[in-house]
């Protein structure tokens, strides 16, 4: 299957409307709405990032290509704020989107910290093939938009993304179905296209954004009876009310 610039621009207003009605969800809470219905605008914004990069894909180091590689290297290092509260919302904990913010805005304050240092200063003298010692730039891969991230600590920012999308539900309590939906997901975008299509580490990476859009739905509240810990109808809405 070949990605195209319409098929990005396409999610990305599919996004916008998923948000909007997610935060007009008027059953949660206010920091509930905020937190679900951003987690699908941050990734809407990667695709018309995405629509943009086509025409200049490869163009790496100048003009509107290093614009969109700037704007794409914040983007990844706000990830974990944008997922990690959506997906705490989910727990019976009521104390875990307060929880999960904290750690949110931690770890992303980090990631933006490191994309500002010398990105010769890689963890053991390892540079990754996604983020790390390396030109930021929006390359045209085998199907779709890779990235290539200037960054320092190119380890620590990658799988600090990784847990944050893939792993951080699995933090809070009865919050399994919601937190092995996006395991599975991001099991699906990022590691499978490298074991069966041969992409790059970085081509993934953006096909994951791609189909954030369909992830990050789950958090509409069309499903939220499926993903709750406990079933709508009986128990109330046990969503955090942090």
């Amino acid at each position: 299957m070949c990605f195209s610039a319409n098929m990005s621009f396409g999610l990305g207003i599919v996004g916008l409307a998923a948000s909007s009605v997610t935060f007009l969800d008027k059953t949660e809470s206010f920091w509930v709405r905020v937190a679900r219905s951003y987690a699908i605008f941050h990734f809407s914004l990667m695709e018309f990032i995405q629509f943009f990069a086509y025409p200049v894909a490869d163009q790496c180091g100048y003009g509107t290509n290093y614009i969109l590689s700037e704007l794409s290297t914040y983007h990844i290092c706000l990830q974990a704020l944008a997922i990690m509260p959506a997906l705490a919302t989910y727990s019976t904990d009521k104390t875990a989107l307060k929880r999960a913010t904290k750690i949110g805005v931690t770890l992303s304050m980090l990631f933006l910290l490191c994309s500002f240092l010398p990105k010769d200063m890689q963890l053991l003298d390892i540079n990754p093939n996604f983020i790390g010692n390396m030109v930021s730039c929006l390359y045209m891969g085998i199907y779709h938009i890779g990235y290539s991230i200037s960054s320092a600590y190119g380890l620590f920012v990658t799988h600090g993304s990784l847990f944050a999308l893939a792993l951080s539900g699995f933090l809070w309590q009865n919050n399994r179905k919601m937190s092995s939906y996006h395991l599975f997901m991001a099991i699906m975008t990022l590691f499978v296209p490298q074991w069966l299509l041969g992409v790059s580490t970085g081509e993934a990476a953006a096909i994951y954004c791609f189909y954030s859009i369909p992830i990050t739905g789950s958090f509409m509240p069309y499903f939220k009876r499926f993903f709750s810990a406990q079933d709508y109808e009986s128990e109330g809405d046990l969503s955090v009310n942090g």
